[in-house]
């Protein structure tokens, strides 16, 4: 059994169904509302149901998925987050985290279609070291991505332009050159493999900003597949990419010798 409380306006069932219940896939909460296994303010519900605000909703799944823990101990805890589902927010990655794991804190964010390791911290000191880590760039974020296009195989290649993030469209812009309101941004990357008309490249990443790689790489030339704002819908729906191929592949720590985490510099946090 999992209960949420519906917080919005007034709208059908079925059409809120999977933000309440983000961890569930689309064909196991049909299969819920089939079986009538779907409960409003604890009266079985069905498809043509509509939800008011205040309203308790409960499925009864035939099996709660479990959250993919990556690496845990006293200080941090490491999973991974599927790809259509926000990392924070009050029906999320984070509150389905915090539902089973109790009060852990999000470090980061992933877009809501980029999946992959997402970092909480399990106290006060862990959660200051993580922060001021992440402030000075001394975690490393390693993303696995195809690109349309083929940049150059064989070496690796520094992107350090400049960003800017547009609140008001929800997209970060990019520049060659400086730039009032710009400030300086940077990533690497490398060719693992290449295909007929995309490749597959490896992206490091100290300090990240919103859309930084998307925004950066489609800039570069090669944008990401499945990214329908900087990329291309025609080249997404041609080769029938429908998510952003995207992924937070692994996350390594360069901390102080003299930090309570400078175990963890030995350690990478991978998939």
């Amino acid at each position: 059994m999992i209960q949420r409380k519906y917080s919005g306006e007034e709208k059908p069932l079925k059409k809120v169904l999977s933000e309440l219940f983000p961890e569930l896939s689309y064909s196991e909460l049909q299969s819920c509302l089939r079986k009538k296994d779907v409960k409003i303010d604890g009266v079985r519900a069905s498809s043509d149901s509509f939800l008011r605000q205040g309203a308790v909703v409960t499925v009864y799944p035939k099996k709660k998925r479990e959250i993919k823990v990556i690496f845990e101990d006293e200080n941090l805890l490491a999973c991974y987050k599927p790809k259509g589902i926000a990392s924070e927010g009050e029906i999320s990655f984070e509150s389905i985290v915090r539902e089973e794991k109790g009060d852990v804190r999000l470090m980061h964010r992933l877009d809501t279609n980029t999946d992959g390791v997402l970092l909480f911290t399990k106290n006060q000191m862990a959660y200051q070291e993580v922060f001021v880590a992440m402030k000075e760039g001394r975690i490393v974020k390693t993303y696995t991505a195809e690109v349309y296009g083929h940049p150059p195989a064989g070496k690796e290649v520094a992107l350090d332009y400049f960003y800017k993030k547009d609140a008001e469209k929800g997209r970060a812009l990019i520049s060659d050159r400086e730039k009032s309101g710009f400030v300086p941004v940077h990533i690497s990357f490398h060719v693992i493999k290449q295909k007929e008309e995309s490749s597959v490249v490896s992206v490091l990443l100290h300090k990240g900003k919103m859309h930084q790689i998307r925004a950066m790489l489609a800039f570069y030339g090669c944008f990401i597949l499945g990214d329908g704002k900087y990329g291309s819908d025609e080249v997404n729906r041609r080769l029938g990419v429908t998510k952003t191929a995207l992924t937070a592949s692994a996350i390594s720590f360069e901390l102080p010798p003299n930090s309570p985490l400078a175990y963890l510099n030995t350690i990478k946090i991978a998939l």
